[in-house]
């Protein structure tokens, strides 16, 4: 088995933080994370996976145009060695036009597949820090040039995010000061940070640097699509909190899924369904029921709609 908050103009909360993470990785070792701590500002190490932020000002966002352009995504290479568990899925509720959520609603990446990941890191335990940065940036580079395509057909930037890295459980950015294992910043082109506490995790899960990078990458797909801008004008209200990270979760799920670079099995989807177990509950980030239930059908998602949590019942992201 392979063992791997709100901004300036964005700001969007990390990954769902794990409370007691226990996996084991193919070898029979067996890992466990700390419960989390208070988090604070100084720069010593702690296994909390809590995260707090100070926001800076930031200037009131502008909702992109929800006007969908025609987009083609390269054709997924096909089926896998090893297929997920048959599931069905019910289908999502139909956007709704007087919604305040619509803007967020409707994207142009709403009925594109998902896009295939290729010729990234495969996924492994980084037992140092040198190997947990390189694999961290890799993977980030990876994945935005998977992305790239479609934002050149959508006219969209397709500067890459900048990957910082900093020690302890907080970083200064231009988000300001945030405390979380890792955590992504949309002033400007966007950067994304990693902390010393992620360090821990990909310490003792081999899936930790895919799954963390997707999540925090989705939150870059967010700003690129309005998605966050339109959450912002709402005035970042817990609810919609919920929907960004839970639709991050889902597109974590997803990416993984459609990451070639490795071959996920059966183990793979016991240590991801162990991952939902155990990621913290709370007003940000959603129920048990609603972390386990994206974050499972982004594994199934045939289009990056199929993660539209902006559509859901308000119960669906509770």
């Amino acid at each position: 088995m392979r063992v791997g908050i709100l901004a300036t103009a964005v700001l969007v909360v990390a990954a769902v933080i794990t409370v007691g993470l226990v996996v084991a990785d193919r070898r029979g070792r067996e890992s466990v994370e700390p419960p989390p701590s208070t988090p604070t500002v100084a720069p010593t190490p702690t296994p909390s996976m809590e995260r707090t932020w100070t926001p800076s000002p930031r200037p009131t966002p502008t909702p992109s145009p929800t006007t969908v352009p025609s987009v083609t995504v390269a054709a997924d290479p096909g089926a896998r060695s090893w297929e997920l568990p048959p599931m069905t899925w019910p289908a999502l509720p139909a956007p709704d036009p007087d919604s305040p959520l619509y803007a967020a609603q409707v994207t142009p990446l709403d009925a594109l597949p998902p896009v295939t990941l290729t010729g990234c890191p495969e996924p492994a335990t980084t037992p140092t820090e040198e190997e947990w940065k390189a694999a961290v940036s890799a993977q980030w580079s990876c994945l935005h040039a998977a992305w790239v395509p479609v934002y050149e057909q959508l006219g969209w930037s397709v500067t890459e995010p900048e990957v910082l890295f900093y020690p302890g459980s907080g970083s200064n950015s231009e988000c300001g000061y945030l405390s979380a294992p890792a955590f992504y910043c949309s002033a400007g082109e966007g950067k994304v940070y990693f902390g010393q506490e992620h360090f821990e995790m990909a310490t003792a899960w081999d899936l930790s640097i895919n799954e963390m990078v997707n999540h925090e990458y989705g939150h870059h797909l967010q700003k690129l699509a309005g998605i966050t801008a339109t959450k912002l004008s709402l005035g970042g209200d817990s609810e919609s909190e919920r929907r960004a990270e839970l639709q991050a979760t889902c597109w974590s799920a997803m990416q993984t899924w459609h990451n070639r670079s490795f071959e996920f099995d059966e183990a793979d989807l016991a240590s991801w369904n162990q991952r939902l177990e155990t990621m913290r509950e709370d007003g940000v980030h959603g129920s048990r029921a609603s972390l386990t239930s994206w974050g499972t059908r982004g594994l199934y998602a045939k289009t990056v709609g199929d993660c539209n949590t902006w559509v859901a019942t308000a119960e669906d992201v509770s």
